[in-house]
């Protein structure tokens, strides 16, 4: 069985490493009257310090991963 290296195009083709890491798990708790929550995960490759954030809503998970890009670089996206 061959490896799989993961890291898309720029990996592929000599570049840099990704600049951060995200990484999103969203469930639904029934017993709430607002049944929508994610877990939001980001760091870097670098070994930072992981920081983790909740959310209660689709656009506060929005607003989140919209907040998490504007900490990017703009080569990354």
């Amino acid at each position: 069985m061959r490896g799989i290296e993961s890291g898309g195009p720029e990996r592929q083709n000599g570049g840099s490493p990704p600049t951060g890491i995200l990484v999103i798990r969203v469930w639904r708790e029934t017993e709430t009257p607002e049944p929508f929550r994610a877990r939001i995960i980001a760091g870097s490759p670098e070994g930072d310090e992981l920081t983790v954030g909740y959310a209660r809503s689709r656009a506060g998970l929005v607003s989140a991963v919209n907040r998490w890009l504007d900490t990017m670089p703009d080569s990354c996206g």
